[in-house]
């Protein structure tokens, strides 16, 4: 049987893994599928409406994600600290690279909340190619944690 207090560590992890599939999976998929479909099926007056609401609904939905990364991985941290003492070398610097992305890539999620109240139609995601390279950063180096 599984101990109340591994439980919530796994259940933590999990959470956190779910939430960065899904906001990064999101970015991802709306970079290699959705824009380019967008860009080649839609006429430019429906298209910008359409990414403008696709875009709204995505940062609300983002949001609960975002909030469950920051709680997750807090909680996270003081585990692995638990586990391994001393955070150092290689983990603890793919560590601080890991917050160090996420940290733009929240910064650019807080800058996309401001064009939430704007009307105008969208060609594009703000910060859409800067936000998959962060995220694809990010999943790199949570390998490196898994792995050192």
């Amino acid at each position: 049987m599984i101990a109340s207090g591994q439980l919530f560590k796994i259940l933590t992890f999990w959470v956190h893994l779910v939430s960065a599939f899904i906001w990064i999976g999101g970015v991802i998929f709306s970079s290699l599928i959705l824009l380019p479909a967008a860009q080649k099926y839609l006429k430019q007056d429906v298209r910008g409406e359409f990414l403008r609401h696709v875009h709204q609904r995505f940062q609300k939905v983002s949001a609960i994600f975002v909030t469950l990364l920051l709680l997750t991985g807090g909680v996270n941290i003081h585990f692995a600290k638990q586990v391994r003492g001393t955070l150092t070398g290689m983990y603890f610097t793919a560590l601080m690279l890991k917050i160090f992305f996420f940290t733009i890539l929240l910064t650019f999620y807080l800058l996309h909340l401001k064009e939430l109240g704007n009307r105008k139609p969208l060609d594009h995601f703000p910060f859409q190619e800067a936000t998959l390279v962060l995220g694809i950063l990010i999943i790199l180096m949570a390998a490196v944690l898994k792995h050192s």
